[in-house]
């Protein structure tokens, strides 16, 4: 498969392009499976991940966990600048680290375990077999866009691009 329509994943403006060219750990060389097409990809596999799982699940996941991270970082940022109403009520004036063991022994996390579970099997799980049966949508794509960044192909990979760099912080 030709890499050429894959797009380049730049460090900032005129920084160094990174990509096909790059060995991410010299000497092991570029595994067959990253072929430069997805955004973001500079050919790190040293376990072999992408020889054994397909790359899209893989991607999906990637995508997944750094959003999940980003809205955790934001949260415990969030939690300490501002207090919501009613929350001091029920948990007091704890902070970060005491704050998640008020939460379970309350109930809440039990609360956001099963929620957000649901709307992992009502969402996640179907997208991951639509796209898993050959479907042409890509990881991360719910359909959600209300910047219209998809009508501009240079700057929805520039997004896709910058969401996968602060995921993988």
């Amino acid at each position: 498969a030709s890499a050429s329509k894959g797009p380049t994943m730049q460090l900032y403006r005129d920084g160094a392009i990174q990509g096909l060219g790059v060995e991410a750990i010299p000497g092991l060389g570029r595994p067959g499976n990253l072929d430069g097409t997805l955004v973001g990809d500079v050919g790190f596999d040293p376990l072999g991940f992408t020889e054994k799982y397909d790359i899209k699940w893989l991607r999906e996941a990637e995508i997944k966990h750094g959003r999940v991270a980003m809205l955790a970082a934001t949260g415990m940022i969030v939690q300490d600048l501002y207090v919501f109403p009613g929350f001091a009520d029920e948990f007091g004036g704890a902070a970060m680290l005491k704050l998640h063991e008020k939460a379970v022994l309350q109930g809440s996390m039990q609360q956001l375990l099963v929620w957000l579970g649901l709307i992992e099997i009502i969402s996640g799980v179907p997208a991951i077999i639509q796209t898993l049966n050959g479907s042409d949508r890509q990881p991360g794509d719910f359909g959600f866009d209300p910047l219209n960044c998809s009508q501009n192909p240079d700057t929805l990979a520039r997004r896709q691009l910058t969401e996968l760099k602060n995921g993988r912080l």
